[in-house]
């Protein structure tokens, strides 16, 4: 759904006077970043340069329907060419909400500019903004996550893993908070996750962790995303379709014991090794591997596995500045690190206990909470059947809420009898099944509608987490996270 158009046109002559009579005009207009592009130009291209930056903006302030002021100051957006050299806007006022599609392109002395503004939403299913139940994803808590680990691992680089919509949080919101938590990378599980987290902006190195089909690496080296290499028969395939004027950024994958995906054979990694090596226009950046049982407390597998990737990769030909990427979520967590370089981290960013209690406490901080206001409330008398099934009758006079979220929301029907949290922090049980779109609860007395319960996270002293619903349905709060519908809108808050 397209939200916001706007369009614009400068004389390139016209902003070059300004400029010659203001050189403070160009650092009023450009970004740090920007100018630093603009110095290293020279002559009209610097003009140019300027003059398109100009325009492209007041051409956002268009589309946002405010012009330039308090809503879009000129430095709240900036552009900066990809790897293409094409123009792209890294950063707007409406990152959050949509995505900035730009065009600027130049006729003699005039720049046209034209900026597309495509709502985030609409790159999915519809979100339910006008219905009151939603996520909250805390800042605070996830920057607090990050930092935790760095400390902990000593990592010299950190990669925010965003797979599957950000382990469910809301790839907009994660990205957003973990840019601003000073993360080194992103690693995503699919391609399409790559490319997207390039349209949304992001610079910064993008592993993809999951196979990805040779047909595809064009779009690899377009985007500058960094696949792994699983089999010495995928790099010749990827090799042999590489335009020889790309350039394609790799990581190994080594199979120690997973069994997922990765070079299990030292003489087939060494061949990989010698033709990454060898390669002209392919950037050997990482060799990694992935901990079974990490975070379990027998670490019998786990030694084995560091034992078969030192056997493995000890003394191979790897350039001196490669990644080297073990450390999990739960080895990040519960032990010696087998390597600085790198740690890839989800569960622990979220701030969910992987191990869920099988391992020592760690100092997270959950990222999520999931909340709604009360749509209907009613006292009912002794007798009356509640949901789907009559699986509840009450036995006395009750007052019963009504909760607008459902299983097609991810919460699951197997949370029948689960508790929420009211606004003092007393539990209300949930009676009846869960339907599709709502569900019930026990209310201990009269309440108005649009009191806003808690389905999961803190109130007071009280807490539902992800771990206690994943308990109760005998699952893994990997799965209830994941699991939460598109629909339901996420807010980034401090």
């Amino acid at each position: 759904m397209i939200i916001g158009q706007g369009i614009d046109a400068q004389v390139i002559s016209d902003v070059t006077r300004l400029a010659e009579r203001r050189p403070e005009f160009i650092d009023v207009v450009l970004t740090p970043a920007e100018r630093e592009v603009f110095d290293v130009r020279k002559g009209k291209h610097q003009m140019e340069f300027l003059a398109g930056r100009f325009s492209i903006k007041e051409a956002y302030s268009k589309a946002i329907g405010t012009g330039i002021g308090s809503e879009a100051h000129w430095h709240d957006m900036e552009v900066l060419p990809n790897e293409a050299g094409q123009p792209v806007m890294v950063k707007h006022p409406k990152q959050d909400e949509a995505v900035a599609h730009i065009s600027i392109s130049h006729t003699g002395d005039t720049v046209h500019s034209s900026v597309i503004l495509e709502s985030l939403a609409s790159l999915h299913q519809p979100v339910s903004e006008r219905r009151p139940s939603w996520l909250e994803i805390s800042a605070e808590a996830l920057a607090h996550n990050v930092a935790y680990v760095r400390d902990l691992t000593e990592t010299n680089r950190f990669f925010a893993v965003v797979k599957a919509n950000a382990y469910g949080h809301g790839l907009p919101q994660i990205v957003t908070a973990a840019k601003r938590a000073g993360v080194d990378g992103f690693a995503v599980a699919t391609i399409d996750e790559g490319v997207w987290l390039r349209q949304f902006g992001v610079k910064l190195p993008i592993l993809i962790l999951g196979v990805t089909p040779a047909t595809y690496v064009a779009d690899l080296a377009k985007y500058d995303l960094i696949p792994v290499v699983a089999s010495e028969t995928w790099l010749d395939d990827a090799l042999s379709q590489l335009n020889s004027e790309a350039t394609l950024t790799v990581s190994v994958a080594v199979d120690t014991g997973m069994g997922r995906i990765g070079i299990r054979d030292r003489a087939e990694l060494e061949r990989v090794v010698a033709k990454l090596n060898a390669a002209d226009n392919v950037v050997f950046q990482g060799i990694g591997m992935h901990f079974a049982t990490a975070d379990g407390n027998d670490t019998v597998y786990f030694e084995k596995q560091l034992a078969k990737w030192h056997e493995l990769t000890d003394e191979l030909d790897l350039p001196a500045d490669i990644w080297r990427h073990l450390a999990n979520s739960g080895t990040s967590l519960w032990h010696e690190q087998p390597s600085t370089d790198a740690v890839r981290v989800g569960a622990a960013m979220y701030g969910f206990d992987a191990s869920q209690g099988a391992l020592p406490n760690r100092e997270l901080q959950p990222v999520l909470s999931l909340k709604a206001e009360l749509v209907h409330v009613k006292q009912v008398p002794a007798g009356t059947s509640i949901s789907y099934g009559a699986t509840y009758t009450t036995t006395e006079p009750e007052w019963i809420g009504t909760v607008p979220v459902g299983y097609a929301d991810g919460y699951p029907r197997a949370l029948q009898g689960m508790d929420v949290l009211l606004p003092d922090g007393r539990r209300a049980e949930l009676v009846g099944r869960i339907a599709m779109d709502q569900f019930m609860i026990r209310l201990p007395e009269e309440m108005p509608v649009g009191t806003v319960v808690t389905l999961i996270g803190q109130v007071g002293d009280e807490e539902i987490t992800l771990v206690d619903l994943a308990n109760k349905m005998d699952t893994i709060p990997y799965e209830i996270a994941t699991g939460l519908s598109p629909r339901l809108p996420r807010h980034l808050v401090k």
